[in-house]
Parts: structure tokens; C-alpha cells; sequence
């Protein structure tokens, strides 16, 4: 979800994250609510339901109605690698709260309590919890840099492509016709990364999305 799209449907929020906001490619045929656990995932790492041990990507059980591109890209800085393996298992996590229509909740461990008032309001509106979404999702040239205004913290940003995914009604199934522009399937965003009182990384917020054409490095 972004602040043009967010999630699965098509709501403008004032929070954002990752989105399946997609009129594109692949439709569903098949019931998009019944989610099926240990489905068909690329991009890099084994599939688990709990929160990362920190080490490993955590990729969430999908259906094998969608599929997430994750780029294997780490920065060499081992305290920036930690916090991208928690950006990407955010980023996941919320994507598959959105293909269960709300109802996953662990993308929880990844964020500041701030960050999860947010999240959780935007993961109750209606688009999100009567939709879900099938087809595949990119992430790809993804950086890290330090947060220009918090010392200590991180921005961790990449590109973000849904165009080869549709929103589904949740209890039929079926592809919900889209009508957002075209090149706003690509973007780039860009989450900011900050250390809690143990130490551990967490998103705290993120900034809004630059879409294509003004990101041209998010258009395949």
C-alpha cells in the first residue's frame, strides 16, 4: 500500500505500504478466500508463517494464485543488512495481511506501536477486508542510505511492481476491474528503519511513493 493505492483495493490512505492495487495481468478464477498455506512463492527463502528470526527471509504462505518477486539484494554493512531482511519481511508480511483481507496480523513484529495504530486502521477498511488479490508482485533495485533527519536511522527504498496482479472479490473470487493509471502499477517507496529499546530494527513510517515516470527506474 502507498499513499496512491492502498493494499489489495483501492484506498487512498494516510498511511501507506505495500499494494496490490492491480487492474493488470493475471486474473483469479479460483475462490481468492481460500487462502492456502505453503503456496507457490519466488524470490528467495523459505516459506514460514512466524515473524523472522532475524537471519532469513520470511516469506508467508501464499495460494498458489500469487506470487511474490522478493529481490535477494543485501547491502555488505552487516547492522543495514538486518534492517533490510526487516524491511523486506514487513513489506511481505503486510502484502499477505492485504491477500487475507485484513485478517493475517504479523506483520505486527516488524513495526514501531506508532507504525501499528496506523497499519492496523488502514488494514480495516472495507476495499481491504472484501478483497484479496492473485498474479505476481515485484520488488527489485532496492538501497539503503541513513534517514537525513533522524540520526541513527535507516531509509530503505525500492521499486514496486503490480502490474501483473488484479484485485479479487474475497467471497467470489473473481477479478475486480481496475481504473488507476497504468504507470502507477510502478514505484518506488521508501520505509524508514529506526532501532527500539532492544535494539532490534523497525519501521516507524514511510514516505510517499514516486511513481513512474518520475521514478523511470521502476518501469521494466
Amino acid at each position: 500500500m502507498r499513499k496512491g493505492c492502498a493494499g489489495a483495493a483501492l484506498t487512498c490512505a494516510a498511511l501507506v505500504a505495500v499494494a496490490a492495487c492491480g487492474s493488470g495481468g493475471s486474473g483469479g478464477s479460483g475462490s481468492a478466500g481460500a487462502f492456502k498455506p505453503g503456496g507457490s512463492m519466488a524470490g528467495g527463502g523459505p516459506a514460514h508463517g512466524a515473524a523472522s528470526s532475524g537471519t532469513s527471509l520470511t516469506m508467508p504462505p501464499f495460494g498458489r494464485n500469487a506470487h511474490v518477486v522478493m529481490t535477494g539484494w543485501m547491502p555488505s554493512d552487516a547492522g543495514q543488512a538486518r534492517a533490510v531482511l526487516v524491511d523486506k519481511d514487513y513489506e511481505l508480511a503486510y502484502l499477505y495481511a492485504e491477500y487475507t483481507s485484513g485478517q493475517d496480523d504479523s506483520w505486527t513484529a516488524y513495526v514501531t506501536p506508532t507504525m501499528q495504530t496506523e497499519v492496523r486502521s488502514a488494514l480495516s477498511q472495507q476495499d481491504i477486508t472484501s478483497e484479496s488479490f492473485t498474479g505476481t508482485i515485484r520488488f527489485f533495485d532496492m538501497s539503503v542510505l541513513p534517514d537525513p533527519t533522524v540520526r541513527g536511522d535507516l531509509d530503505v527504498s525500492a521499486c514496486f511492481d503490480n502490474a501483473q496482479s488484479s484485485n479479487t472479490n474475497r467471497r467470489t473470487g473473481r477479478a475486480i476491474p481496475g481504473n488507476i493509471p497504468a504507470d502507477q502499477h510502478f514505484y518506488r517507496y521508501t520505509d524508514q528503519l529506526t532501532k527500539d529499546g532492544s535494539g532490534d530494527w523497525k519501521v516507524t513510517s514511510d514516505l510517499p511513493p514516486i511513481y513512474y515516470p518520475r521514478a523511470r527506474e521502476c518501469k521494466p
